[in-house]
């Protein structure tokens, strides 16, 4: 159900759903092109694409994100990252990224991770967002039931115990929903099946 739609320096993943797909993420502004390959590569078209997800609004995760909320793909904001969908744009703009487009928050549709399963479930996909900061204060993670969970730039399960307590927090909260494989932004994928929790790893 979870493919690895990799076409530039961050992972970004697509969720099949039954009736529809969701985009996990995207890379920098100015990989639109690479984008379209990528998912004609999946056989996939945009208009199978429903909803965008972003892990967290650093540039490398949300460059292309307006591109595509103008192709017709509903973008997604966990209300707990309203403050922060303009947090790159300074960045983008200085270092004059290709084509950057600030995203248009009006054209977002604001949800509760309470609300998220019932969202998620209209595109046939059992799961919820779940705010999982550490990385950043706006950081997600999007859990598939018993499948995976795909966490963005959280820390590797494997180097969270060296970071703070928020990390490990959050950690936690993932491996409460008793997923097999983490899915990360950057690093390769983490078999954490069997991990009841941090605690229990030291």
């Amino acid at each position: 159900m979870i493919n690895e739609l990799k076409y530039g320096n961050t992972r970004t993943y697509i969720i099949k759903g039954k009736k529809g797909s969701i985009l996990v993420d995207t890379d920098w502004a100015g990989t639109l092109q690479n984008f379209f390959k990528g998912i004609k590569e999946m056989g996939l078209r945009i208009s199978d694409i429903k909803y965008l997800l972003i892990t967290h609004y650093h540039p490398d995760h949300m460059g292309i994100a307006q591109d595509l909320v103008d192709l017709g793909i509903e973008l997604l904001v966990i209300d707990k990252q309203i403050d922060y969908i303009h947090f790159s744009d300074e960045y983008l703009f200085k270092n004059k990224n290709d084509n950057f487009k600030p995203i248009n928050e009006n054209l977002a549709k604001i949800i509760t991770c309470k609300e998220s399963r019932e969202i998620l479930r209209k595109v046939g996909i059992n799961g919820e967002i779940i705010h999982t900061p550490g990385h950043s204060d706006d950081s997600i993670s999007v859990v598939v039931d018993k499948e995976a969970v795909i966490v963005g730039d959280l820390y590797p399960i494997q180097i969270a115990v060296g970071y703070d307590d928020m990390v490990i927090k959050s950690w936690n909260k993932i491996l409460s929903y008793n997923v097999n494989i983490a899915y990360y932004g950057h690093a390769k994928e983490d078999f954490i099946g069997g991990i009841k929790s941090l605690d229990n790893t030291k």
